[in-house]
This record gives C-alpha cells, structure tokens and sequence, in this order.
C-alpha cells in the first residue's frame, strides 16, 4: 500500500467515523412511532408521560453535553466520546426487553447521558482536524449523516413495531458499527489535531488564539435554536397521531414519512457548504421559513402524498437552518472551549426537543393538526424577528467600522 494511497484512507476512515459519530444525535426521535401503541400497552399513564419516554432522553443530553466539556479536560477528548458513545448504546437497548414504562423512560435518561458526553465532540472533533471550506462541507454532511442515521433507524422501528413495540428499539444496534469506527480510526486530537497544534504554536509565540470567545453570540444563537427546535420536534412527536386523527394511514406509515424527512436532509447536507458561501446568513433565514410554510401546509391536508412532499422540503431545504448554527459557533471557539460552547448550544436544541410535547400541547390541545398549524405561525414569526435583530446587529458593526477607519 503507497503511502499517498494510505493518506488518502486514513482521511477518509476518519471523516466517515466522524461523521458516524452524529448518528446518535437525534437517535431518540427513531422511535417516536412506537407511542400509540405504548399509550394501549400502559393505560394507567396519561399520552404526555409516554411521549415523555421518547423525549425524556433530551433532557439528560442537556444536563450532560455541558459535563461533557470538564470530562474531557480529565480523559481526552477521544476518550470521552467513547465513553459516551458506550453507555448510549447500551441503555439504548434496554427498552426491548423492559415492560415496565418506569425502566423505559430511566434507560432512555441513561442513553441521554452518554449521547450528552458524545454530542459536542461530534461537533467539534470536525473543527479540530478540518479547516476553512472542508470544515463548512463536513459541518453541513453532519446534520444528513444525523438525519440518514435517524432515517433507517426511524424506516426499520416503523417495520418492527409490526412485532411489536419492544421490537423497534432494536434499530439501535446501528450504535455498534459507530462505536468500533470511532474507536479505530480517530486519533487523538490533543495530539493530532490541526487547530490544537495552530493554537499551541500560537500561545508559544505569546500569540492570542485567532477566535476569540463569543460567549454572548453563543448564548444568541442558543436561544433561536430553543424555538427553532422546540417547533421544529412537533413534526416528529405529533405526526402519528396526526396520521391517526386525520385519518391518514397507520403509525407504521407516519413512521415511512419520518424517514423521507431524515432522508431528505442528505440534500441539504451537500448543499450548505456550497450555498453558504453565497447566502451567509440568509441561509438561516431560508432554512427557518422552508419548515414553518410546511408544517402549515401538514394541518391542511389529509392526502398522505403531499405530506411526504412537504416533508421533502422540510428535510431538503429547511435542514439547512441547523449547520449555520454550528458553523458560526466554531467561528467563535478555540480547541479548549469547543466542547463546552457547543454544548451550550446543544443544551438549547434537546431543551427544545424535550419541551416539545408541552409546547405541543399549548399549540394544539389534543388536535395535532391544530399544532402543526400554529407551531408553523410561530415560527414565521420568530425568523422575522431573528432577520430584524441580525440586521440591525449587522448595521451597527459595519457603524463601528466606519467609525474606526
């Protein structure tokens, strides 16, 4: 084997195993389609509480992604993914044996703790060794490997809950092969990564790192992700029941129309490196509305086809939205506070996910289409109020540039 062609293998075991590692990112929604008929399987539990089981996990994440920061001071950042990334797997396949609702919901906390550990570093593993348009690439590649991961997690749930629903949490298995990537083929970032090598150059030259902590544009962008989220996971925890209420189809095809969603996202994954060096912020802004104006279009529709359609278009053009954000965060950080700035904004995401049956049920009672419908409106709203405030920020620093000149 030439050493050139050794290079190339390398680089591209450790982009895959990378990108691997973003599967268990919005793994917990993969078995959403299983809550109609956990709701029959434990009748002394109210709708909320089961969906509970589904986004229950969120709230771990959130606690432990900011853990996850201080640990890999202590162990290593490679060492603290795979710790992570081994209890996720492990509780994440309890639940096929568990028929105690209790037991459900504690293994879906626990996996919630090792994705938490895992989940920044997915993020910022990518910044340590790609730089400039790779790292815009990659970024963008790492919401559809999500999304692709989640899809034929949420494809083969859906045909397993044909057995029944104990069955569906098998399709966490997928963990496994992720696993032994990652522990083969990426390396130590403290000592082979290109930023942490710029950055101990830099301090020997009595240099400040070249991004400087942005602490508030973080605690910014955390705060639109929240709404963006908490909005967005109405898609996923209501549409079964959607299916249902609007005599649709079955759970098992809402399941099917979940898994065009995460398919779709592979579309705005290989677009957003590309547009972004074109639309820059505006690609948020297009991302936010491509999923308010479908999620509207879902409440007033009761043809199935035209539901995978928007969907579609939630996943190929609204996915678009979720890698700005992680883009303009590892603007901001340098190798020592990445994991902890990208935990914050990850907080913001699974508070989001978590909330979503609440905030469902604000939106729309018991009618699903009714939350649908307003969530969208909301959302609308929000990226109008979000391209006012990122104007008006924009006018102002380009203000303070005149003046400085």
């Amino acid at each position: 084997m030439s050493k050139m062609y050794q290079k190339g293998y390398k680089k591209w075991m450790l982009i895959i195993s990378l990108l691997a590692l973003n599967i268990m990112e919005q793994a917990a929604g993969a078995i959403s389609a299983t809550i109609p008929q956990m709701a029959k399987a434990f009748p002394r539990y109210s709708l909320v509480q089961v969906e509970l089981s589904t986004t229950v996990v969120s709230i771990f994440v959130t606690i432990f992604v900011l853990t996850s920061g201080f640990i890999t001071t202590k162990i290593g950042q490679k060492q603290t993914a795979l710790l992570g990334m081994t209890i996720a797997t492990i509780a994440a396949l309890i639940p096929a044996f568990a028929n105690s609702l209790i037991l459900v919901i504690i293994s879906r906390a626990i996996m919630g703790i090792g994705i938490g550990l895992a989940n920044p570093l997915a993020i910022s593993l990518i910044s340590e060794f790609f730089t400039d348009q790779a790292r815009a690439n990659l970024l963008g590649w790492r919401s559809s490997i999500a999304a692709l991961g989640v899809a034929f997690m949420t494809f083969g749930a859906g045909h397993l809950l044909e057995i029944s629903w104990h069955a569906a949490y098998l399709v966490y298995l997928l963990f496994i092969p992720a696993l032994i990537l990652f522990y083969i083929f990426v390396p130590e970032p403290e000592k082979y990564g290109v930023r942490a090598k710029a950055e101990a150059i830099a301090a020997k030259k009595n240099h400040e790192p070249e991004h400087k902590a942005g602490l508030l544009v973080v605690l910014g962008l955390t705060l639109v992700l929240f709404l963006y989220m908490v909005t967005f996971m109405i898609a996923y925890i209501k549409i079964a029941t959607l299916y249902v209420q609007q005599g649709i189809g079955t759970p098992t095809q809402a399941s099917t129309a979940l898994s065009v969603l995460n398919i779709s996202q592979l579309i705005s994954g290989a677009l957003f490196g590309p547009l972004y060096k074109v639309l820059h912020e505006k690609i948020l802004y297009l991302g936010m509305f491509a999923t308010a104006l479908p999620l509207i279009g879902m409440a007033m529709t009761t043809n199935g086809n035209l539901i995978l359609l928007l969907f579609v278009v939630i996943g190929a053009i609204g996915g678009l939205a979720l890698p700005y954000f992680f883009i303009k965060i590892s603007d901001v950080t340098t190798a020592k506070n990445a994991p902890l700035f990208n935990g914050i904004v990850l907080v913001g995401s699974n508070l989001g996910s978590f909330a979503a049956p609440f905030y469902g049920q604000i939106l729309g009672g018991t009618t699903a289409a009714t939350a649908f419908r307003n969530g969208g409106i909301v959302l609308i709203a929000l990226t109008v109020i979000v391209m006012l405030v990122m104007g008006v920020l924009k006018h102002m620093h380009k203000s303070s540039e005149k003046v400085e000149v």
